[in-house]
């Protein structure tokens, strides 16, 4: 009897167990979307606004890199005719002033573009965070746990029909273009 009734109790808690796991596992479905961050991301207003800084930045220090290098086409122009093994002294001071610009040109081209990356970089942060925090929300609102990003080019195979991209934009305010209007419509929208 006693045999009997620890296997009933055993049983039980088997069944409590089987039951608690098949519970949990019922509730912890995956529901997977996926997203093309970098579609998303380029056709947001900021993005566009930060390539239009980035333009007017560049197109500055471009204009004040051409003044140096005319300021150095004219320091060669006049050095030109020179004999190097009979130079004077004012001749030798032109040749390092020209070394020097060069330099200085050298320099400026590297600073030039090490800004223009780093203003990039710095204005590129809110727009992902806010790109980010849209994919969330939409992935939220449709009960999706995980969302992949088709442009990482990690995914080969996914289901066309989950693809939230659409949505995201449509949640942001960014108008749909033809190319891209193929995936389910935002929540509460129409296709």
């Amino acid at each position: 009897m006693k045999v009997v009734n620890v296997y009933i109790k055993l049983k039980k808690q088997v069944l409590i167990l089987l039951a608690g796991f098949m519970a949990i596992t019922a509730s912890a479905q995956v529901k997977t979307a996926t997203v093309n961050s970098n579609e998303l991301v380029m056709s947001m207003p900021e993005t566009k606004a930060l390539q239009a800084k980035i333009q007017e930045k560049s197109a500055e220090l471009s204009k004040q890199l051409e003044t140096m290098y005319k300021q150095y086409e004219t320091k060669m122009a006049e050095l030109k005719g020179i004999n190097p093994q009979k130079m004077t002294a004012i001749e030798e001071a032109k040749v390092a002033e020209l070394q020097d610009l060069q330099k200085r040109i050298e320099k400026f081209e590297q600073s030039a573009q090490k800004e223009v990356q780093q203003m990039e970089q710095t204005l590129s942060v809110p727009i992902l965070e806010k790109a980010k925090k849209m994919i969330e929300v939409v992935a939220t609102e449709r009960g999706y746990s995980h969302v992949f990003d088709v442009s990482a080019g990690g995914m080969i195979v996914f289901p066309k029909g989950d693809d939230i991209t659409d949505a995201t934009k449509t949640k942001m305010g960014i108008p749909l273009t033809p190319a891209t209007n193929t995936a389910t419509p935002a929540i509460g929208g129409k296709k």
